[in-house]
């Protein structure tokens, strides 16, 4: 069962969409509902939703400041709103989804199924593990990455990573056996993923594993050449800090 709380401020809406999600979500349960933020935090802890169904505009204050207190949050949100222009700044802070106001059933059963393909493909719980061991800087145990594609998911060795290119809303993996990962984030979601004291960001475009370097060279402007074979630019701005990385190692 999937454990779910509505935030707005308004009870009619709040009664509406409790009412929508009984009739036509079943395995969706409504476990608290709330009208500002306030609450909304102290559901959070009560009840540890797999879903918060949260308005953006509310008196004492909007639903984006929700994430000032949960800046990593084990739920995934699907933001509610009547006001279109909301939606990009949702995205921006990795809404799951977002539904206009009236919502209309059919998009609220496509966001849940869109949360329960998010559940699969991404093994939530593998993901923290392996931010926890990026920021407790524990390369040697820091060992596989889960990368999320179109089709389901991906388990590489972090060592075999050469380097990562961004492609729009993807990111495509080089790995040393030749082979290329298309993966469905985006280029800094991934380096997040990735220890700090291995990889490293040359360029707006690229971060490469560094222990798979051969060489900087300036002979057709700054570039590495990794291991591979494969050339890539380094930026202006990022030149100085990668060469004290490099000095540093």
């Amino acid at each position: 069962m999937i454990k779910a709380i509505i935030v707005d401020d308004e009870l009619s809406a709040r009664q509406s969409l409790s009412k929508c999600i009984q009739e036509y979500c079943e395995d969706v349960h409504v476990v608290g509902m709330g009208k500002n933020v306030e609450e909304a935090i102290d559901l959070i802890y009560r009840h540890s939703p797999d879903i918060v169904f949260l308005d953006i505009e509310m008196p004492m204050g909007n639903g984006f400041t929700l994430f000032e207190k949960f800046k990593k949050p084990d739920f995934e949100t699907i933001f509610t709103t009547a006001f279109e222009e909301y939606a990009l700044k949702a995205f921006r802070v990795a809404a799951l989804d977002y539904l206009t106001k009236p919502i209309d059933f059919r998009e609220l059963q496509e966001a849940i199924t869109k949360f329960k393909h998010k559940q699969k493909v991404e093994l939530k719980s593998q993901r923290i593990e392996l931010l926890i061991d990026n920021m407790t800087n524990r390369p040697s145990k820091f060992s596989k990455l889960v990368v999320p594609d179109n089709q389901g998911f991906s388990l590489i060795n972090v060592s075999d990573i050469v380097y990562c290119e961004a492609d729009g809303s993807y990111t495509d993996v080089h790995l040393l056996s030749g082979k290329k990962i298309t993966a469905s984030k985006v280029l800094n979601e991934i380096l997040e993923l990735l220890p700090n004291e291995t990889f490293f960001r040359i360029h707006r475009s690229h971060f490469i594993n560094l222990n798979l370097l051969d060489r900087f060279t300036k002979t057709d402007g700054n570039q590495v050449v990794m291991c591979n074979g494969v050339l890539l630019d380094v930026s202006d701005r990022l030149k100085k800090p990668f060469l004290d990385k490099i000095n540093s190692k």
